[in-house]
Parts: C-alpha cells; sequence; structure tokens
C-alpha cells in the first residue's frame, strides 16, 4: 500500500509542476484528471494490442519489441490528446494544450504501467518506490507533451500547425523507441556501462526538447491571451 501511495505522490507532484506550466489559460483541473484517466486507459488497452503484434513476430529482438510499443503507446496518448482537441473545442483553445493534455495523458499512462508493474512484483520484498518507477513517471509524461505539443498548434490553424504535429509526434516516438530499447538491452546484459550513459543522455535530450518546447508554447500563448503581460515560467502564478 505504501508503494501505491508514493507513486500516487510522485503523480501528484509532476501534475502540478505541468499544471503550473499553464500561464495564460488555465485549464479546467477536471479536464486535466480525465486525461489521466484517458491516458491510464489508453495504456491499458495498449498492452493487449502489442501482445497481439508480438504473437505474430517471430523472436523479436530487442528492436522489433521496442519500435512495437513505441509506436503504438505514442498513438494512444496523440489519441487522447485528438480527442480534447476535437470533443471539447471551447477548453481546447490554447497552444500551450497540447503539450499540457499530452503530458497528462502521459502521466496517466505511466501510473496505469507502473501500478501494473507493482502487482507483479508483489512478492519482492519492497519497501521503497523502485526508482525505476520515478524514471517511467517523468519519461511517459515528457514522451507524451512531446507528442502532443503540435496538436493545438494544428487543432487552432496556426501556421506550421501540421509541421509542429508531425514533428512532435516522431520526436516523441523516436526518444520513446531509444529508451526502450536500452530498457531491454539493459534486461539481457545489465552490465553494460554504455547503455547506462546512453539511457541518461537520451533521457536528458528528451528534458531538454520538453522545456524548450514549454517555452515555446508558453509564447505562443502569451501573444494569443495576454500581448501586453509576460509571466515567467520559474514562478507560481494564480
Amino acid at each position: 500500500m505504501l508503494l501505491y501511495l508514493t507513486l500516487g505522490l510522485c503523480a501528484l507532484g509532476a501534475a502540478a509542476l505541468v499544471y503550473r506550466y499553464d500561464l495564460y489559460d488555465r485549464e479546467p483541473k477536471g479536464a486535466l484528471a480525465a486525461a489521466v484517466g484517458l491516458g491510464a486507459a489508453a495504456m491499458a488497452l495498449a498492452g493487449p494490442l502489442e501482445t497481439a503484434v508480438f504473437r505474430h513476430l517471430e523472436r523479436p529482438g530487442p528492436v522489433a519489441l521496442a519500435a512495437v510499443a513505441s509506436l503504438s503507446e505514442e498513438a494512444l496518448k496523440l489519441a487522447v490528446v485528438g480527442l480534447f482537441a476535437l470533443g471539447a473545442r471551447k477548453i481546447f483553445n490554447d497552444p500551450m494544450d497540447g503539450l499540457i493534455y499530452g503530458s497528462m495523458a502521459g502521466l496517466g499512462a505511466a501510473l496505469e504501467e507502473g501500478v501494473a508493474t507493482l502487482r507483479l512484483a508483489r512478492g519482492e520484498p519492497a519497501g521503497w518506490l523502485p526508482p525505476e518507477e520515478l524514471v517511467r513517471l517523468c519519461g511517459h509524461l515528457v514522451f507524451g507533451g512531446v507528442g502532443g505539443f503540435g496538436v493545438a498548434r494544428a487543432s487552432l490553424r496556426q501556421p506550421g500547425g501540421g509541421r509542429a504535429l508531425a514533428v512532435g509526434f516522431t520526436a516523441a516516438v523516436a526518444l520513446h523507441f531509444g529508451w526502450d530499447v536500452i530498457a531491454l538491452r539493459r534486461e539481457s546484459a545489465p552490465g553494460s556501462g554504455l547503455d547506462v550513459v546512453l539511457g541518461m543522455a537520451l533521457m536528458l535530450a528528451g528534458f531538454a526538447l520538453y522545456g524548450r518546447l514549454v517555452m515555446v508554447a508558453s509564447s505562443w500563448s502569451q501573444r494569443l491571451f495576454s500581448p501586453g503581460l509576460v509571466r515567467r515560467l520559474g514562478a507560481w502564478s494564480g
């Protein structure tokens, strides 16, 4: 029970950080919670879909497994963001919304996957949250945000929206793919120091890209909603 509580608290902390980025047109908390729930449902759906594909592959290696998982999971997260863009136009009206809802969908996906993993490891003695669960939360949140980044711009029919959508989704799949390949290789060869370095570099690159997209989307949002007011991302705002 303590593990699940810790996982939930970490998720709440991550959600609070994402909520903090939305400076100019705050999203309803109920809608954000719905995005988390839909992200979890998407991940639950991804499992059976991936298993069905794996059954048709002959002895799939890390690359094939990672390709299927990254493409299916990021596509389903993107579908969650698309649902809000199409079905909640009154609130999905901010260039920042694609990143925000994508991040929340990613957070939900991480929670569902983390809970499933903890259930499978229930027999193992552990009194603390495994570090990989924190990495999972951050990773899925970043992948989801990067993948969903361009949805709002495309939905608002702003210049370059289609390109932003394609590039963001491709980047999310590539980051997810690279991380899964490294993780799967580590399972078969846990002593590889090179994979540790590559994993750290990939995660840092993902965070750097995510941070850059937050600043870009925030700038677009500021120009749309508050041309004369610039708020700092580094400070809490009401």
